[in-house]
């Protein structure tokens, strides 16, 4: 990477750490576009990446460098994936250059293989360690939630953006799905979650009938995440609402919750990679809802949100052409 490049670089990634200015990761996504354009490889941005980084890692100690691991690898993630769409798009432009576009899909996704595994051994040490602080010293109860919940975020995180990477880059493979019988296994699966809140998921569709679409094993995600999120979202001893309705030439799913809701402003960003409604007591790696945007238009659906008429709260709909 040459030294204009790797100075914007380093200007995205020290405003991120030390700023937690969020348009450094809209600067992140713009200078992806630039490295294509000077033929930059993938290699090369991840080695300036970790050559960068332990620049501006020097200072930090302890817990403030595991958030500052954490939030750096935020930066790296949405560059490499804005570069893989801007990469696509340039191979769209000359259909001899496919197999390149094949090599990088598979190098996005050893990257992040490899983060996985890579990071998967010293977060298993690092929340060990973290149960093993109580027992030799006192009053740590509070950091002790801090690490370990930046080592879940890193985690989901993680795991995350390889499901991202994997609906944007994987040719979707088409079946006949019935949504009645996805939607009832995602709540039999999601359901302790839920008594633990002690919260109702209630099905206002008859399980008898068939709701089938013509539907990806992304689909799963799309409506997986939307509850995920309803549940986390709720207060306690509330209801979540699952319906489906018939539009004609669609099916119409609507999960509606009784949490905070969602600000108009935010209804069509929350759908955008690693943003979310600020929740101090709720933790997540903001990649959710993208996955489900991605998948639903993948499977040539709209999704939305509207606000819940009946007690607050936010209702998201997905819908999908009916199987034909």
């Amino acid at each position: 990477m040459d030294e204009k490049l790797k100075e914007q670089y380093r200007e995205v990634l020290e405003g991120y750490l030390l700023q937690n200015d969020e348009g450094a990761l809209y600067n992140a996504s713009k200078l992806s576009k630039e490295l294509i354009k000077s033929n930059t490889g993938p290699e090369e941005i991840v080695a300036t990446h970790f050559e960068v980084l332990k620049e501006l890692m020097d200072g930090f100690h302890g817990e403030e460098a595991l958030i500052a691991l954490d939030n750096a690898s935020i930066v790296l993630l949405e560059l490499m994936m804005s570069y893989s769409v801007a990469y696509r798009e340039y191979i769209a432009m000359n259909e001899k250059l496919y197999a390149k576009e094949r090599e990088l899909n598979e190098f996005l996704e050893l990257f992040l293989g490899i983060l996985s595994h890579d990071l998967k051994s010293p977060l298993i040490t690092i929340m060990g360690f973290n149960e093993l602080i109580s027992q030799v010293c006192e009053n740590v109860g509070d950091y002790q939630d801090k690490i370990r919940l930046n080592a879940e975020k890193m985690q989901e995180l993680i795991r995350d953006a390889r499901t991202y990477s994997k609906v944007r880059a994987i040719e979707p493979e088409f079946e006949r799905i019935d949504l009645a019988s996805m939607l009832s296994g995602i709540v039999s699966y999601i359901e302790p979650r839920a008594q633990e809140k002690e919260i109702t998921v209630k099905k206002n569709y008859n399980p008898e009938l068939k709701y089938e679409v013509n539907g990806t094993q992304f689909l799963k995600h799309a409506f997986l995440n939307i509850l995920d999120n309803a549940i986390k979202y709720s207060p306690s001893s509330t209801t979540v609402d699952i319906s489906i309705a018939d539009q004609g030439k669609e099916w119409k799913v609507c999960i509606k919750d009784q949490g905070v809701g969602i600000p108009d402003a935010a209804k069509q960003k929350i759908f955008e990679r690693f943003v979310r409604v600020s929740r101090e007591d709720i933790k997540g790696s903001g990649i959710g809802l993208a996955i489900t945007k991605t998948a639903v238009l993948q499977n040539k659906g709209r999704i939305w949100v509207e606000d819940n008429p009946e007690g607050g709260g936010a209702v998201f709909c997905i819908a999908l052409p009916k199987w034909k």
